[in-house]
């Protein structure tokens, strides 16, 4: 089976200066940044890479992107002689118009999902690329490429994204889960009495981390449990935990329901 790959990439033009959107094969790509599964490897291709890059799109059995099929395959078409449309491909962006019959960006979901977005704007990169400033730019695509990656991984392991509407936190479902979904892993460590590794990611009141947690009980979409990091009974909200890793069977403490 081939390599799973999350994509983004910057331009060396505008829209203006290509005299817009109609245009968008004519943009010409700065940097291509890419995360492989396989390798557990972040990496920017410059341009005269690209024959590398190819290569990597062609092995990949999956490419994930954000807008990806419309605007970054059509960028990056015109360097390759291979229909980039006949990989197999799955655009975020697709899914969200799929469910909600409107489309929204990348840092408004991820912002909404992650508690944390986008680390600039695209004139950001257009500026780093005019400038000759190849680090700050291949940060900028880089950093893209993991808001992507966590995006889909928390649609992954949640089996739905979220955003905010008119004041109202709402889910958007998606059809890439892998079926177990992090509430059923939850489940069945408190059922079995195993204790959990959590990633837990931002909130109002703490930074994202990982802590090792023995479940008390599940209601709804919470979890109390001893949290061996602060040694006291915490309350865990499921949709803020990102990923969970079973640690084996949990200390004997004192249950303590809601």
């Amino acid at each position: 089976m081939g390599d799973k790959l999350v994509l983004d990439l910057e331009t060396k033009k505008s829209f203006d200066e290509v005299g817009g959107q109609q245009n968008t094969a004519q943009l010409e790509v700065s940097v291509c940044g890419v995360y492989s599964y396989d390798r557990d490897e972040f990496r920017a291709f410059k341009e005269e890479e690209f024959k590398e890059l190819g290569e990597w799109l062609k092995a990949a059995s999956l490419i994930i992107g954000f807008n990806s099929k419309s605007f970054d395959f059509t960028v990056l078409q015109p360097y390759y002689k291979f229909n980039l449309s006949k990989l197999p491909h799955l655009d975020i962006l697709e899914e969200v118009y799929h469910a909600l019959g409107h489309r929204l960006k990348l840092d408004s979901i991820a912002q909404s999902t992650l508690g944390f977005g986008k680390s600039g704007s695209g004139l950001d990169a257009l500026w780093y690329f005019k400038n000759n400033d190849w680090d700050s730019l291949i940060k900028y695509c880089l950093d893209d490429v993991r808001v992507t990656r966590e995006v889909y991984e928390y649609g992954r392991r949640h089996g739905h994204l979220w955003y905010d509407s008119m004041g109202r936190h709402e889910t958007i479902p998606i059809r890439w889960g892998n079926g177990q979904t992090i509430k059923d892993l939850i489940l069945n460590a408190y059922k079995s009495g195993e204790q959990v590794e959590i990633d837990y990611l931002k909130t109002d009141t703490e930074e994202r981390g990982k802590r090792n947690i023995d479940i008390k009980a599940v209601k709804n979409n919470q979890i109390q449990a001893f949290c061996h990091k602060q040694q006291a009974i915490r309350v865990f909200n499921i949709d803020r935990i990102f990923d969970v890793k079973t640690m084996g069977r949990q200390g004997h403490w004192q249950n303590k329901l809601f």
